[in-house]
């Protein structure tokens, strides 16, 4: 964050001040942030933040209050990958308190809590919402990572082709209990370079395992028939209806081992994702890619998905 950050507490009487918040706060913090991603349209918490944050394992967080009370805003200061990693930092404000000075208190609290390690902090603007590259900006910060967020429309969900495997190669579910290990180290193996989804634990996975949203059999795993060796997968996520609008599928995660490239696995899990979400009556299907990922921005546009949406990642030059 910032090399010369400005105090937590402002100055000004009439200014938002930033408190520590109580352990009983978490439900309160989510629930802003399932607020603002209704009237935003984007998530402003990653999974994995969300994770941290219900496990108590953030590096910092503070929230705002009003008179009465509730939480208008909150910054969640969380590991990027694993406890030696660098930290991330997402905020969120309540869509009826914005423009009034929050997002910036949040941020300066970040940094004075953050002041030693401006060079390992990164804030994530989820859908590149009016301010946030201003605010990021103002702490020094640059963005150094564009996320796309690619949507499936409901007419080319219906027209998909069919998944064509490799000889030799079977598609299966997810069995808790049996293939957790092994869907871990193909996970290390496939994202090997991506902070967040590389560095998963055993405890993440059963996190995430434990929401509402999850279905083994949703978990599809690519496998030599001979052994049975996890040679990729497609996590689809499907959230349970709620509300009017259209009923989105996500493509969670699509990972394809080092030893199994060359097998056109990724397109075929993919496509049998699809199918599988298309099956479960989803109107539209988004996922999310790294904008420098040419070659999966290429196979995702090649089945019909297009830009919907971006987020940015900032660090310090």
């Amino acid at each position: 964050m910032a090399e010369n950050p400005v105090p937590a507490t402002p100055t000004d009487p009439a200014a938002p001040r930033v408190s520590e918040p109580r352990p009983d706060e978490v439900d309160a913090v989510l629930a802003l942030a399932d607020r603002a991603q209704a009237a935003d349209g984007h998530p402003p918490l990653s999974d994995q933040t969300r994770v941290v944050l219900a496990r108590g394992r953030q590096r910092w967080w503070g929230v705002v209050r009003e008179a009465d009370g509730s939480v208008s805003g909150a910054a969640v200061l969380a590991p990027e990958g694993g406890e030696d990693s660098g930290s991330v930092l997402e905020l969120v404000v309540d869509p009826e308190a914005r423009r009034a000075g929050r997002g910036a208190a949040l941020a300066d609290a970040a940094a004075v809590r953050e002041r030693g390690l401006e060079s390992t902090t990164s804030v994530w603007a989820h859908g590149m919402l009016p301010g946030s590259d201003a605010l990021a900006r103002r702490h020094g910060l640059e963005p150094v990572r564009e996320l796309r967020r690619m949507r499936l429309p409901h007419e080319a969900l219906a027209d998909l082709p069919q998944p064509q495997l490799a000889d030799g190669v079977a598609l299966r579910g997810f069995v808790p209990g049996r293939d957790e290990q092994a869907w871990l180290d193909a996970n290390a193996a496939a994202f090997a370079d991506h902070p967040e989804q590389g560095g998963l634990t055993r405890a993440d996975l059963e996190d995430r395992m434990a929401e509402d949203w999850f279905e083994a059999e949703g978990l599809l795993l690519a496998v030599r028939e001979e052994d049975d060796a996890l040679l990729g997968f497609h996590w689809t996520k499907v959230e349970p209806q709620a509300g009017p609008g259209p009923r989105v599928g996500e493509v969670y995660a699509v990972g394809v081992t080092p030893a199994a490239q060359g097998l056109g696995l990724g397109r075929a899990l993919t496509l049998a994702g699809l199918h599988r979400m298309a099956g479960q009556g989803v109107d539209v299907v988004d996922l999310y890619v790294d904008a420098d990922n040419a070659a999966a921005v290429r196979l995702y546009e090649s089945l019909g998905f297009g830009l919907f949406a971006a987020d940015a990642q900032h660090r310090r030059p």
